[in-house]
């Protein structure tokens, strides 16, 4: 019997976005008030080094925070700045998502809705610059806050998906058996892998009809978020 069911965020709920660029941007413009010149080309350089190598890799799980990828793009560009200004820089890359935030997936609030009457709901999301903290605050904008009774993010937790801590403490605060909880999202690697591991039950959410290059096995496999509705009512049904 199902009593729970997670959601992953990107690309599950939200359509993935970057915002590389408005943050690039607004870096250069603080490093010319500065009177700190570097070309476009090496401040852009430093940031890819700084801010996207090491999220992707999962295996070492630790959640790397903003902080610490500005003092790495601090430290390959050779600038010092003071811990005010350090601030600074880390508030406006955090909250850039907020100017203009990422759509959601077509049928995400619907689902959400009918899933909330009968079932307890959770978010268990891998966050990158954009912490935890910002993330509800969209949700709040898009009146789908309301819907998740627990949500879980790396950044407060302190390590990325698939590690176990992230979907155990899920079912921790659910007081939720692995068996009778679902998890939903795009990601084998980490999504199916994590909930897997955890002996949950997991829904690949595959829009894109990707192959499984991976040979994670997810236990049911969708191309639109509304599906889960189905899946959900054929697991109660016994």
């Amino acid at each position: 019997m199902i009593e729970v069911i997670t959601f992953d965020l990107w690309n599950t709920i939200f359509n993935n976005r970057f915002y590389t660029d408005f943050r690039l941007d607004y870096f250069t413009q603080f490093l010319e008030k500065k009177d700190i010149v570097y070309s476009i080309r090496d401040v852009k350089n430093a940031f890819n080094l700084a801010f996207y190598l090491p999220e992707r890799n999962y295996e070492e799980n630790d959640h790397i925070y903003t902080e610490d990828r500005i003092v790495k793009l601090l430290n390959i560009l050779n600038i010092n700045l003071t811990e005010p200004d350090k601030d600074l820089i880390k508030n406006k890359f955090e909250e850039t998502i907020l100017k203009d935030p990422p759509s959601l997936k077509i049928g995400v609030k619907q689902t959400l809705e009918e899933l909330s009457s009968n079932y307890r709901l959770g978010l268990i999301s891998n966050t990158g610059v954009t912490p935890g903290r910002i993330i509800s605050r969209i949700f709040q904008e898009y009146e789908i806050f309301k819907y998740f009774d627990v949500k879980i993010y790396s950044d407060e937790i302190g390590y990325y998906k698939p590690h176990p801590i992230l979907f155990k403490t899920a079912l921790r605060e659910f007081n939720c058996n692995p068996q009778n909880a679902i998890h939903i999202g795009d990601k084998l690697e980490t999504d199916i892998k994590g909930a897997k591991d955890c002996n949950m039950l997991a829904i690949w959410f595959n829009e894109s009809h990707s192959s499984n290059s991976v040979f994670i096995n997810p236990d049911y496999e969708i191309h639109e978020i509304p599906e889960v509705l189905q899946i959900i009512e054929n697991l109660n049904k016994f």
